[in-house]
């Protein structure tokens, strides 16, 4: 009997999808425009104007969709990751906000960590002759 213990991974398609819905929803909360929107002053205090802070939401919500596909996941957190690292960045050297970069690092962090997770493999299963 053949299992198909690749396509099995329950826990790892659950741990994505988690971590890829953060992903989305920060991403879409980006993409809110009113004057008083929070991400809206974060950005003009950047200064790379607004352009950018709907660039990085449409980087996160495809992120995020790409992260829960086993076979783009590590493609999805390399993008994550540098975009976490970028939001580090500006929270410790323009925002004046060292602190709020705890954020992003745990959220490049949890990306690249579900991406990399390999499920557990059966090593009798590896040895022995399938018919």
């Amino acid at each position: 009997m053949i299992t198909h213990a690749r396509h099995a991974d329950v826990g790892g398609w659950i741990l994505r999808a988690g971590v890829g819905i953060i992903f989305i929803m920060a991403g879409w909360d980006k993409f809110d425009s009113a004057t008083n929107a929070e991400w809206v002053r974060i950005f003009a205090r950047i200064g790379f104007g607004q352009w950018f802070r709907v660039v990085t939401g449409v980087i996160e919500v495809a992120g995020g969709v790409l992260l829960v596909f086993p076979w783009t996941a590590r493609a999805a957190a390399a993008l994550l990751a540098t975009t976490m690292v970028g939001a580090m960045l500006a929270h410790v050297t323009v925002l004046g906000d060292p602190l709020s970069a705890i954020v992003p690092a745990m959220l490049g962090a949890a990306a690249v960590g579900v991406a990399l997770r390999e499920p557990e493999y059966d090593v009798r299963g590896a040895f022995t002759r399938r018919e």
